[in-house]
């Protein structure tokens, strides 16, 4: 009786690097993210298809698009990256033990901090974080205050030194195959004065003479991104929240572009190793959501 041959191993070292071109949705981005040359990176992928007997990717001329296996794939190399990160992580974890008070804005932090706080979690488990969610106004006068230790919150040249760690797109986004966008006035769901989203878009949209009305107002952009997928409002929005129920509705569409916004991160006067560990990943969290930007709206 024959034994059975047995299965090969999948290289890690292969697994991050098709995760990162299908992140960055091509392999000279990818190949930065990885530290390695775009030939190497060709030479890994040839390698993975071999391994796996399958074509994993659509050559285009400016990016490389998934198969259908290739979309199988991503989703076992993401979960073995994450089981590797998080193990190792965990036996080299500092023995940080304490509380860190965080506060985001209300959209980003919905947005952002659930990956960020997972991978800190697992990095210094026995760390508490308490999240503290309100407007730019109110971050800056808490963390300057030492109410909080470390704040993110929306980036005005004119009050913050430190550089933006984080730079997105803010887009119009419509419901896939709606018809709000025809209605006059344009009915539009919006942030709670005083969000930068807000400001950025009514000043788009009164430049470019656009009647509108303001249909629906929230202090989550849940509600928003609720409104849009029931078609009844468009809504400014980051890239990155974009789903296959919503549309970016661009110039061609007859909506004024509004730019980017940025993000910077302050931390409180006298704080310590656990908040520069906790600031460490809210910027790598910020510059993965950076990048599925940049990739969405290429």
């Amino acid at each position: 009786m024959s034994l059975a041959s047995p299965l090969p191993n999948l290289d890690l070292d292969l697994a991050r690097t098709f995760v990162a071109i299908c992140e960055t949705g091509n392999f000279s981005r990818a190949a930065t993210q990885v530290h390695r040359s775009a030939s190497a990176i060709s030479l890994q992928v040839k390698k993975l298809e071999a391994m796996v007997g399958r074509e994993l990717f659509l050559r285009e001329t400016r990016r490389v698009s998934l198969t259908s296996d290739g979309e199988i794939l991503l989703g076992y190399a993401r979960k073995l990256l994450r089981l590797n990160d998080e193990a190792f992580s965990r036996f080299r974890s500092s023995e940080f033990q304490g509380r860190v008070r965080l506060g985001a804005p209300n959209d980003n932090g919905i947005v952002a901090m659930p990956e960020i706080l997972r991978r800190f979690a697992a990095s210094h488990p026995h760390v508490e974080v308490d999240v503290h969610l309100g407007p730019t106004n109110n971050l800056r006068r808490r963390i300057d205050a030492g109410e909080i230790d470390i704040a993110i919150f929306s980036f005005d040249p004119e009050l913050d030194n430190q550089a933006p760690i984080h730079s997105e797109p803010l887009v119009w986004l419509g419901a896939r195959n709606g018809t709000t966008l025809d209605t006059r006035p344009l009915p539009i769901a919006l942030a709670e004065p005083g969000c930068y989203w807000r400001d950025m878009a009514l000043k788009a949209l009164d430049e470019a003479g656009i009647d509108y009305r303001i249909a629906y107002t929230s202090e989550f952009c849940q509600a928003q991104i609720a409104a849009v997928r029931a078609d009844l409002a468009v809504a400014p929005l980051p890239i990155s929240v974009i789903d296959d129920d919503m549309i970016h509705l661009s110039a061609d569409h007859g909506l004024p572009e509004m730019g980017e916004y940025r993000m910077t991160l302050a931390k409180r006067d006298g704080s310590g190793p656990i908040e520069d560990a906790l600031a460490e990943h809210v910027v790598s969290g910020f510059k993965a959501i950076s990048e599925r930007g940049m990739r969405l709206f290429a």
